[in-house]
């Protein structure tokens, strides 16, 4: 199994996002062999998208730019599992984040006709690939925060086609006297990991440890 991290925090390894994605990795490895690679998004050379669709029209599959998303969109094609590792910005995904997003639109095709959702099709199969969003936040909850992100996955990849981990209070985590009860909420981390390996999901109990407030 292929897996691949799109780390998009500027805290880099101090994201609290990376620490909650670093345990659920730990428990899918303690279920499978998997070999994981790391995309710190905020170390990279990503140019913004300019809408000119010339990787649909003039050079079709290829951006123009010529900077590290060519490399990245290999990497995303080739993984079976991509963890999408964030802070919340806003009510929203980090700056630079959605602009890795923008500039996939070389690996969708430019046309809708085999489609009834309005939704363009991707020029690769992708039918083995899943993905999962891990992210922490500043509110003391994640309930109706992550409203507009799940908007956008559900456009993305369809409703219910993608798993979330959405943490609220993440300002917490560095705080020395929640030791205990941190290391307690990641143990359910590395527990969902196991969940995903095993069953493809998060279990229901599994899931309740989770939405319950640090």
């Amino acid at each position: 199994m292929k897996v691949l991290v799109i780390n998009g925090s500027p805290k880099l390894e101090k994201s609290n996002s990376l620490r909650l994605t670093n345990a659920f990795i730990k428990g899918l490895q303690s279920e499978t062999e998997a070999e994981i690679e790391r995309l710190d998004i905020y170390r990279l050379n990503i140019e913004p998208c300019q809408g000119c669709l010339s990787c649909w029209k003039r050079t079709p599959g290829k951006c123009f730019k010529n900077d590290d998303m060519a490399g990245c969109i290999e990497k995303l094609i080739a993984a079976d599992v991509i963890i999408w590792s964030f802070p919340l910005y806003y009510y929203s995904l980090p700056g630079r984040m959605k602009n890795f997003i923008d500039r996939q639109v070389p690996t969708m095709k430019p046309v809708m006709k085999d489609r009834y959702d309005g939704k363009h099709s991707s020029r690769y199969d992708l039918s083995h690939q899943r993905h999962v969003y891990i992210s922490t936040c500043g509110f003391f909850s994640d309930k109706g925060n992550y409203d507009a992100v799940r908007a956008q996955m559900d456009l993305i990849h369809g409703v219910g086609n993608y798993t979330t981990l959405f943490c609220g209070e993440g300002e917490m985590f560095p705080v020395p006297m929640l030791n205990e009860r941190i290391e307690e909420y990641l143990g359910y981390v590395s527990r969902a990991g196991v969940d995903y390996v095993r069953y493809g999901t998060i279990l229901p109990a599994t899931r309740q440890k989770l939405d319950e407030l640090i």
